[in-house]
C-alpha cells in the first residue's frame, strides 16, 4: 500500500525556463503549425482568500493552496487562447466510410457512451484541437444544436473529449463546470507540460491530465471523467464494425470534415507508428516541477488514482505479459492485454457477491483468459465466458493514457507496476 501525502512544491516564484534548443523550437513551430498565430495568454480565473488555502480539494492529497502553487507554475508558450481550436458541432460517420482514409496502425481513442453508443475519435484529428465538445444524439438521434448558459444539467448528453499532444494523455469528462454544463477550450499554456483547459462559463483553468481546477471560481473542483481506451484503427473497425458485431451500427468515428484546413493525415509532433520522433526521444521541450527518473521520460503508462493511492502501469510490460494480476492501496486489480486493439484494460479483481477478501486472479493457460480459483475463462472485455462463473463481470477500473514524466510530476511517488529493473 502507497498513500501520497499532499502536494508539496517549492517556494514561489515559479521555475526558470527551460535553456532553447532546437527540441523547443520545434514544438514552437508545431503550436504554431496547429493554430496559425499567437495572441494574449489564457483567462485568469478569480482568487481564492488565503483563509481557505489549506482547505481540501476534491483532488485526494491536494489542498486548494496546493492547487493555487501549482497555477502559479503554468507556463506561456506563445500560444493564445483558442488559438488551437476546440471542435464543436462535431461530425462524424460510419466505419465503413472512415476505413477509406485510415491505416490499421493509426491510434484512436474509443469512448463507450451510454445507450450502447460508441465513438471513435482519430488521434490525428485530435492533435490539431485537443478538444472535441461532443453532444450524443437524444432518443430520436437528433443532436441538440444548442445549450442554455448557467442552467443546471439534467440529461447526460454532453462530454468533451481532450488530448494533450506533448504528454500523450487522453482523458474524457461530462460537460460540466461545477453544476453548470459548459463547453472548454485550450489555454494554449502548459502545466508540467501538460495542456491547460478553460471553460466558457466562468474562464477558470483546468488541469487537462488530473481533471481539477487549478485557477478560478471553481478551483478545487474535479471534472466527472469517464474512461477512454487507447487503440489501433485496425482492431477497432473489425472489433466495432464487423458483420457480425454488437455494436455495428452503433458505433461512429470523428470525420475530417471539422470545418478547419488541417492535415489531418499527419502529426506534427511525429508519429506513434515509428520511432524516432518526439514521442520516444528523452528530450522535454518545457520544464516540470520534477522529474522522477525511476522510468523513462516518456514510457506509456496508464495512471490509476484509488482514494490516496496512485499508480502507473507499464503499457508495453503488460502487451508482452498479456496479463498481470497486481494490488494498489486496499485494492486487488489486473491488466488485461486486449491483442485485437492492442490496447490494456483494468479490472477490480473482487467480483460482486463473493467475499471481498478473496479475490480472483488471472492466468493465461492454452492462450485463454482463466481465473484459477474457478478456472473459468474470460473475455478481454472482463465478462466470464465459460465456467462456474459464466455470465459474470468485472468492474473496470479508470485509467489515464499518459507519458510516465507528466503522470509522475502530477502525482508524485506513484507506485511503478511492474516494478521497473534497475
Amino acid at each position: 500500500m502507497l498513500s501520497v501525502a499532499a502536494w508539496s512544491l517549492p517556494a514561489r516564484p515559479a521555475p526558470a525556463p527551460a535553456p532553447f534548443s532546437p527540441l523547443l523550437l520545434l514544438c514552437l513551430l508545431c503550436f504554431c503549425a496547429i493554430c496559425g498565430s499567437a495572441v494574449a495568454a489564457a483567462p485568469a480565473g478569480n482568487s481564492t482568500s488565503e483563509a481557505g488555502m489549506n482547505q481540501p480539494s476534491e483532488l485526494p492529497g491536494y489542498s486548494i493552496g496546493a492547487l493555487r502553487e501549482m497555477a502559479d507554475l503554468i507556463q506561456r508558450t506563445g500560444v493564445g487562447t483558442d488559438k488551437i481550436p476546440a471542435l464543436g458541432k462535431a461530425q462524424f460517420m460510419s466505419i465503413s466510410d472512415a476505413s477509406l482514409s485510415m491505416e490499421n496502425d493509426e491510434i484512436v481513442f474509443i469512448v463507450h457512451y451510454p445507450g450502447n453508443l460508441v465513438r471513435i475519435y482519430p488521434q490525428r484529428v485530435l492533435v490539431w484541437h485537443e478538444i472535441v465538445n461532443d453532444v450524443l444524439p437524444d432518443a430520436r438521434g437528433n443532436t441538440p444544436q444548442t445549450r442554455v448558459p448557467g442552467v443546471a444539467e439534467t440529461a447526460g448528453e454532453s462530454y468533451t473529449i481532450s488530448y494533450s499532444p506533448l504528454t500523450g494523455s487522453v482523458v474524457a469528462f461530462r460537460s460540466m463546470a461545477g453544476k453548470y454544463p459548459s463547453t472548454f477550450g485550450v489555454t494554449g499554456t502548459l502545466l508540467n507540460g501538460n495542456s491547460v483547459l478553460y471553460d466558457r462559463i466562468s474562464r477558470s483553468l483546468w488541469s487537462q491530465l488530473m481533471a481539477v481546477c487549478v485557477e478560478g471560481p471553481f478551483r478545487g473542483k474535479r471534472l466527472t471523467r469517464v474512461p477512454v481506451l487507447w487503440a489501433r484503427w485496425g482492431g477497432t473497425r473489425e472489433r466495432y464494425g464487423g458483420l457480425h458485431s454488437s455494436f455495428n451500427g452503433k458505433a461512429e468515428v470523428l470525420s475530417r470534415s471539422t470545418g478547419f484546413r488541417r492535415s489531418y493525415g499527419k502529426d506534427p509532433y511525429g508519429s506513434y507508428q515509428r520511432g524516432d520522433t518526439y514521442y520516444d526521444n528523452s528530450a522535454l521541450p518545457f520544464p516540470v516541477s520534477s522529474l522522477d527518473v525511476r522510468l523513462p521520460a516518456k514510457r506509456r503508462i496508464l495512471g490509476l488514482e484509488i482514494d490516496q493511492s496512485f499508480g502507473a502501469v507499464q503499457v508495453d510490460a503488460v502487451k508482452q505479459m498479456r496479463v498481470y494480476n497486481f494490488t494498489l492501496g486496499m485494492v486487488p486489480l489486473v491488466a488485461v492485454y486486449d491483442a485485437q486493439l492492442d490496447a490494456v484494460r483494468i479490472f477490480d479483481r473482487r467480483l460482486p457477491g463473493l467475499p471481498p477478501e478473496e479475490p480472483l486472479s488471472f492466468i493465461i493457460f492454452e492462450d485463454k483468459l482463466m481465473d484459477e480459483q474457478s478456472r473459468s475463462e474470460w473475455d478481454v472485455t472482463g465478462k466470464s465466458s465459460y465456467g462456474r462463473l459464466r455470465e459474470k463481470e468485472l468492474s473496470p477500473v479508470l485509467a489515464i493514457d499518459s507519458m510516465w514524466f507528466a503522470w509522475a510530476s502530477f502525482y508524485r511517488g506513484s507506485q511503478i507496476f511492474p516494478p521497473p529493473k534497475f
